[in-house]
């Protein structure tokens, strides 16, 4: 038997036989991006401008497919820290993937959080309890720093913020899921996110997000096999636009 079989033989993999299962993002351009989608097993750090909360909330949907159409078929826990919860978009994102929102809505378990006390419990002491309720292979912990900006970051906070960081590594590492973190930009350098280095270290792929007055612009900045590259996708065309008056009747002629 040579090195190769026995490793095969003992529950081994190499890295030629390991396939990355990918979950569509539902968003084509995203998708490309990201060379086909969410990697599960792997955590997805969004930061930038707060659009960002609506790809989150697509996802939260598209995961509710089957696979054949891009989903895995499975609930998502969402923690939000960052209020980005808005039904009338899921119930818009339902009916753009021909899903009934009432389902939808009964699939998506969400836990907000107030304080960054709430934020950390939740985390460090909620997770194994919300995945034994709900078969889910999708969390979304939108706005991990959020309140702990708002409240004033200290040494105490950037400290329970690494002890977060390493569990949502180490938890879906070990259950194979989805993870996406949502965080805002750096206030002192906006290419990238807010929240001290364990957040960003622990997090294995980076999507910076920017709006535009036409285009959201995605910018893959860290990937454990994609270089930095861009992607955007254009806003929808808006209708019903009020003009004044005038525009119709024209101006009078001198």
């Amino acid at each position: 038997m040579n090195r190769q079989e026995a490793l095969t033989g003992a529950g081994f993999q190499t890295a030629d036989q390991m396939m990355r299962r990918v979950v569509s993002t539902g968003s084509k351009p995203l998708d490309t991006l990201l060379g086909g989608g969410f990697e599960m097993g792997l955590v997805h750090l969004f930061y930038g401008s707060r659009c960002l909360n609506e790809d989150l909330l697509r996802a939260a949907v598209q995961v509710q497919l089957p696979e054949e159409r891009g989903g895995i078929n499975s609930p998502t826990i969402i923690i939000d820290s960052a209020n980005m919860i808005r039904i009338d978009k899921l119930t818009d994102l339902s009916f753009e993937l021909g899903l009934e929102p009432e389902d939808v809505m009964d699939r998506v378990y969400i836990s907000r959080a107030f304080n960054s006390s709430q934020t950390y419990e939740l985390v460090m002491n909620q997770l194994d309890q919300f995945f034994e309720r709900a078969p889910a292979r999708m969390l979304i912990v939108a706005g991990l720093p959020d309140l702990y900006i708002t409240e004033g970051l200290t040494g105490e906070g950037l400290q329970q913020l690494s002890h977060m960081a390493t569990r949502l590594m180490a938890f879906t590492l070990s259950r194979g899921i989805v993870t996406l973190v949502s965080a805002p930009s750096s206030p002192k350098s906006p290419d990238l996110p807010a929240g001290g280095k364990a957040l960003a270290s622990c997090a294995q792929v980076h999507v910076n997000v920017a709006e535009s007055a036409a285009y959201f612009k995605y910018t893959l900045a860290k990937h454990p096999q994609y270089p930095v590259r861009r992607a955007s996708r254009s806003k929808p065309v808006s209708f019903g636009t009020t003009l004044p008056l005038s525009h119709f009747l024209g101006e009078e002629e001198e």
